[in-house]
């Protein structure tokens, strides 16, 4: 058991740190949800009712949210054990004032009422966000749209980028076409057009990617790639060769861009999907590619002026990760993505990387939230096992309180806020 006193004393402090969130899928113009679906129904808690077995059909757009609530209560009892319910009770009971242990059948009446009472409220938002103590959090931003509004006092942007190193689907390169006013048709006119996409995102602060396990990276043939991609512009389907090395040549040209803009590359690994019979809205299990890794340390070691910030989704890959981030000077890790979003995985990747990196290299949180309650819900969690982790520490005589208050400091604001020149804005 964690020496109580050391727990609650850096509990304390940590609860004090203002938090930089830098990974969020936040509506920019709407940051709080704006009806009590986007906050129960929130994807995580889908898949667990769904996994407990509720009809998929209680979630369709066409069932009033009431109607589905009520009808979901049985499979939201089965859910009352998970770390992502624990996550629903804290935004209910703090924000929201439910103070009853669960939502039953004779007052999920009261707290729909609760929330839309609250959600009316002008700027509800800002106080969810200064009662999460948010100093920073990042918008997803995807390249075919057009920058939102924001509130710039709260937000920053992270371009999302994959589709134009992964897929390079017909889709994807007409809507590179729009959103830049180039026609593309030749490697060097697509070349010229993300030159222009990066110059349209300039507001934003990072560029950031999702990749497949399969999707390994190669040093790129320039004459091959130019080939493939006019197979690519045909609509002719590639093979993993041609595949491999067009996605090689675009990395490398998105690479290029970050490091003329100074933006460090955010890279989330450890998730295939869709995967058939999976649940629904994601269809998504953690999986890895043991050439997954070491495929990116060319790139690592290829564009060592670029910062890349790795996000994990299975705790399969933390170690050789962490290894990783020891021997290469510009990779940090951050935050624990998805599938990893519990406690016991959240305790060792800490450790791991507290034990192993130099402390600069560690980045603590970003919420993956799509509302604001959420991006509350989960600093609560995570502040909770940072501070039961670094009480560990601490008893064990690894750590002085006053390096493990220094440490969580580090993680959750200054290590981000220095990474992303958040303390320059």
């Amino acid at each position: 058991m964690v020496n109580q006193k050391i727990f609650s004393d850096l509990k304390i402090y940590v609860d004090s740190i203002p938090v930089i969130d830098v990974h969020s899928h936040i509506n920019g113009k709407h940051p709080a949800a704006r009806d009590p679906k986007e906050i129960i129904f929130y994807h995580y808690i889908v898949t667990e009712m769904l996994s407990a077995g509720a009809p998929p059909e209680i979630f369709s757009k066409d069932i009033p949210f009431e109607d589905a609530l009520r009808r979901a209560i049985p499979y939201l009892k089965l859910i009352r054990n998970t770390a992502t319910y624990w996550c629903l009770t804290r935004i209910l009971r703090d924000l929201y004032g439910f103070k009853e242990d669960e939502i039953n059948e004779d007052n999920w009446k009261e707290l729909v009422d609760r929330i839309y009472s609250k959600i009316e409220e002008k700027d509800w938002y800002k106080i969810i966000l200064e009662k999460t103590r948010l100093k920073k959090g990042f918008l997803t931003f995807r390249f075919g749209e057009e920058i939102p509004e924001y509130d710039k006092t709260f937000y920053v942007g992270a371009l999302r980028i994959e589709p134009l190193i992964t897929r390079l689907s017909h889709e994807d390169i007409q809507a590179l076409e729009k959103a830049t006013g180039i026609s593309i048709n030749s490697l060097s006119r697509f070349e010229e057009a993300l030159s222009v996409l990066f110059k349209k995102f300039s507001e934003c602060i990072a560029v950031t990617a999702s990749f497949l396990p399969e999707e390994t990276f190669e040093e790129p043939d320039k004459a091959k790639a130019r080939g493939s991609f006019q197979k690519r512009l045909s609509g002719s389907r590639l093979d993993s060769s041609e595949m491999r090395n067009l996605r090689s040549y675009s990395m490398n040209c998105v690479l290029s861009l970050a490091e003329e803009y100074d933006w460090p590359f955010q890279i989330m690994l450890g998730v295939v999907r869709p995967v058939p019979g999976a649940s629904p809205p994601d269809y998504a299990i953690v999986s890895y590619n043991a050439e997954s890794l070491p495929s990116l340390c060319r790139l690592f070691h290829k564009f060592s002026s670029v910062k890349f910030d790795v996000f994990l989704a299975n705790r399969i890959q933390s170690h050789e990760l962490t290894v990783i981030a020891k021997n290469y000077p510009n990779v940090y890790v951050a935050g624990y993505w998805w599938y990893v979003f519990y406690p016991t995985i959240i305790d060792q990747f800490i450790l791991e990387r507290l034990q192993i990196l130099p402390r600069n290299k560690i980045n603590g949180f970003f919420s993956d939230a799509y509302v604001a309650e959420w991006t509350y819900a989960k600093a609560c969690l995570v502040r909770r096992q940072l501070a039961l982790t670094l009480a560990k520490m601490v008893e064990e005589e690894y750590y002085t309180m006053d390096l493990a208050k220094d440490m969580a400091a580090d993680m959750l604001s200054r290590n981000p806020g220095r990474l992303y020149k958040l303390e320059q804005a």
